[in-house]
């Protein structure tokens, strides 16, 4: 028996981390649609974008701390760091709206 399991095969309800994982959202910010994924545990979004001209989503970084009052972008795209730092507050705002009504949602 896995010394994780409980024994009984009885489902057991999702905790809020659990309903938080692989919830994707999208904003438009400076000419780029961007995906903010959720992580289980995590007070943090993964962030990838797209060009409207391009078939393919790269990364871009994260939004941490979003269960503080400062919340930060860190940028893992180099070649992207001065687009990102000239967007930053929009994206960093989107994230923060996009986490409050998640944990609303998981409040409820």
């Amino acid at each position: 028996m896995n010394a994780n399991s409980s024994g009984s095969d009885a489902p057991r309800g999702k905790s809020a981390a659990e309903e938080r994982d692989g919830l994707h959202f999208a904003a438009v910010i400076g000419g780029r649609r961007l995906y903010f994924q959720a992580f289980p545990t995590q007070a943090r979004f993964r962030i990838t974008m797209a060009r409207a001209w391009e078939q393919r989503t790269e990364a871009l970084g994260s939004v941490i701390r979003l269960d503080t009052a400062q919340p930060g972008l860190r940028v893992c795209a180099p070649l992207e760091v001065e687009w990102a730092e000239k967007h930053a507050e929009k994206i960093i705002d989107e994230a923060v709206s996009v986490w409050k009504s998640i944990i609303r949602g998981c409040e409820a």
